[in-house]
């Protein structure tokens, strides 16, 4: 445990700016709510045609018609978060894309799918997102499922999940939170001068052995 955390101490320095990251984030947190707010809308709509305000909770639905607006609901929004990064802009989110942000390997490579799979399925929308509203869907759904009050502790978990990624993107140089850590990734600045130099040295690489 303690080579792990002098590793990472000795971890490659990000040079990636807070507010850019902070209106990316914001930008994405913004459309993936609306898009996961869409089958609710939609579906509620051609349940009621009169409808004039519709809160974005499972509650409002009789079975089965919860447990389909939150399923559409949680995979239109998946689909935003990790298949946009994976097949339409690697490694970027419409909001990464916008502010020249990019998700890449640790070691400046460029970001598997398995790695996206993991940071952004895995860890931003199970593990660390309550503040999403596909995530929020999600809790609502397995409350619908199991008929326990799963959403009040998984916010909870969430929330004291995210707080250590924040404070470990102030601590930590490479400014990696948890998502980053598990999925072998970092996010970086498409601009910067250190994404620059290691894009150069892998080019250089390459060249050498004649890929």
């Amino acid at each position: 445990m303690n080579n792990y955390f002098l590793q990472l101490k000795k971890d490659i320095p990000n040079d990636i700016g807070w507010i850019r990251r902070i209106l990316s984030y914001a930008f994405d947190w913004y459309i993936g709510g609306m898009i996961a707010s869409l089958p609710v809308i939609v579906i509620y709509m051609m349940l009621h045609q009169d409808a004039t305000y519709i809160p974005q909770n499972l509650s409002i639905f009789h079975a089965p018609y919860n447990i389909i607006a939150g399923s559409l609901s949680f995979i239109v929004a998946s689909g935003y978060y990790v298949l946009v990064p994976m097949f339409v802009f690697k490694g970027q989110t419409l909001g990464k894309k916008i502010f020249h942000l990019k998700i890449i390997a640790n070691n400046y490579d460029e970001v598997t799918n398995k790695q996206l799979f993991i940071r952004q399925f895995i860890m931003i929308l199970l593990v660390e997102g309550s503040v999403f509203t596909s995530s929020n869907i999600l809790h609502q759904l397995l409350q619908v499922v199991t008929g326990l009050n799963i959403p009040k502790y998984y916010a909870y978990f969430g929330i004291f999940m995210t707080l250590i990624s924040v404070i470990l993107m102030i601590v930590l140089k490479s400014r990696r939170p948890l998502h980053d850590l598990f999925a072998d990734t970092r996010e970086v600045y498409l601009e910067s001068n250190d994404y620059t130099y290691y894009q150069k040295k892998r080019k250089k690489v390459k060249r050498k052995s004649g890929k």
